[in-house]
């Protein structure tokens, strides 16, 4: 395997061949191409972020960051359905992601509301149909970012066309990366079968109503940044196929330890230096596969931008505040959708038999 190809690997899988290699020059290899991919990921963001940023305005950066995210997604992972399907779905897809936050947003609580439900179903029926794929963590979280960061007047009309441009970029590439694929099905097909009591039906309400609901809470107890509420909600309650609780006390623990250790470093850290913490996280960032590492890291790029608007303190004490109380609504919402679907079934099976019965 040559440098390039090992660079092509996951964080998680290079990782692994370090571990698992038999010399020292193996092991030099693809040190080399796991720092390398790292380094070239954040120069590539740094240049694209910046040259959507200087054409569509710095209010519209999140959704810059939200493009970005789905660029490297599109290179690697399709919807599992046939290409024109796909393609279309796509399009909504970031039709949805530039319109639904802001309206949600700019209408309040009960539209929103409806908006949301609307929004997040559609997406988890859609493009997030494959729950091993990961697409329940990247276009919920970008409609949760989005949601966090909505603009009006004329930054509205710069970000429907931001996202238009977007689709462009990441269409050509899901695309030319997708199309040959033979084996897939049309998607009439696949919606045919959707059964909110299979697995993968559960699922998708499961992850659709707690973070629409979550968010609605926090709108009812005007809770500042809720879209950090939002995304704890969103990483409780998308772990396919388990238990939330091991994900929840992860997420919890690197939120306070990454909360905390960022207070740190911005005091001691050069005042003309502290926009590099973002930076300098996120290189970090790239070399790490272990969930809690992740979420501290995150920390810091969430919290540079959150200081500017309410300070340091404030910042950190919002960060704390709502990604507990998101994950503890996350596990109390899971056990009682669960619990509730457990009783459909039975009632569902037993009226089967008397029916069969009869």
């Amino acid at each position: 395997m040559t440098i390039y190809q090992a660079m092509q690997l996951d964080v998680k899988s290079c990782k692994e061949n370090i571990r698992k290699a038999c010399n020292k020059k193996e092991k030099r290899k693809y040190a080399l191409a796991l720092v390398l991919k790292d380094i070239g990921c954040v120069l590539f963001a740094i240049l694209f972020i910046s040259m959507m940023n200087l054409f569509f305005g710095n209010a519209n950066s999140s959704a810059a960051v939200v493009i970005f995210c789905i660029l490297l997604m599109a290179r690697e992972i399709d919807f599992g359905y046939d290409i024109k399907s796909s393609m279309f779905h796509l399009f909504l897809t970031f039709l949805i992601l530039a319109v639904s936050p802001c309206i949600a947003q700019r209408y309040g609580t009960g539209i929103g509301l409806c908006v949301n439900l609307f929004s997040v179903g559609f997406l988890m029926l859609t493009v997030c149909r494959q729950p091993l794929y990961g697409g329940a963590g990247l276009y919920l979280f970008g409609y949760l970012f989005l949601y966090g960061n909505p603009v009006e007047g004329h930054d509205f009309f710069l970000r429907i066309m931001e996202m238009l441009a977007g689709f462009l970029i990441c269409g050509t590439v899901f695309w030319v990366k997708h199309h040959e694929k033979k084996d897939r099905e049309p998607f009439s097909k696949l919606l045919k079968q959707f059964s909110i009591f299979d697995q993968v039906g559960r699922w998708q309400v499961q992850v659709t109503l707690g973070v629409v609901l979550g968010i609605f809470i926090g709108e009812l107890l005007h809770m500042e940044r809720l879209m950090w509420m939002g995304c704890s909600c969103l990483t409780v309650l998308s772990q396919y196929g388990e238990e939330p609780k091991k994900r929840a006390f992860q997420r919890v623990g690197g939120v306070i330890a990454g909360s905390l250790l960022f207070g740190i470093l911005y005091q001691v850290w050069p005042e003309s230096m502290q926009s590099m913490i973002g930076v300098v996280s996120g290189l970090c960032l790239g070399l790490c596969a272990a969930y809690h590492w992740k979420t501290l890291l995150n920390c810091f790029g969430a919290l540079i931008m959150a200081s500017s608007l309410f300070g340091v303190g404030t910042a950190i004490v919002l960060r704390i505040v709502n990604n507990v109380a998101g994950c503890c609504f996350g596990i109390f919402f899971y056990y009682i959708y669960h619990w509730i679907m457990d009783w459909l079934e039975k009632k569902r099976g037993g009226a089967g038999l008397q029916s069969a019965g009869q």
